[in-house]
């Protein structure tokens, strides 16, 4: 239950820390060979591509702290299902809303996180993170 719990923490601060964009906490939370994979994301313009993959914790720290510079973002997580899969890994799903005001766009979109972490030196931290969203919708300004 401590593994669970240390867990849900990680991904709390994961949310507040993108919501409030403090890159350098977010570095704490992930792997070096962190990996994201979002189907259904908030984009810049209508012809941009709704889905997208990083590899990688710089490309991840740095794409998205450009792409959220001029945004207000509010995320909540809902029941956390997270398995202990060995002594230092894990998996878990969460269910998820966000809010995404983006200078030419409002998106809202409504689905879950799906993820691996890993215990390094005693700590967890995400190593791989695919949202996958039922539904989106998008306020073009």
């Amino acid at each position: 239950m401590q593994d669970i719990e240390a867990i849900r923490r990680v991904k709390a601060r994961y949310v507040r820390y993108g919501d409030t964009k403090n890159w350098e906490g977010f570095r704490d939370l992930l792997t070096d060979d962190f990996e994201a994979y979002i189907e259904g994301m908030p984009r810049s313009s209508p012809d941009a591509p709704t889905s997208g993959g990083i590899q990688g914790l710089e490309m991840f720290l740095q794409a998205f702290s450009v792409m959220l510079a001029d945004s207000l973002t509010v995320h909540h997580l809902y029941s956390s299902e997270i398995v202990i899969t060995g002594p230092e890994t894990a998996t878990g799903i969460w269910a998820m809303h966000d809010v995404v005001k983006l200078p030419a766009c409002v998106f809202r979109g409504w689905g879950h996180y799906h993820e691996e972490y890993e215990k390094r030196e005693g700590r967890w931290k995400i190593r791989k993170s695919r949202v996958t969203r039922l539904q989106i919708e998008e306020e073009w300004r």
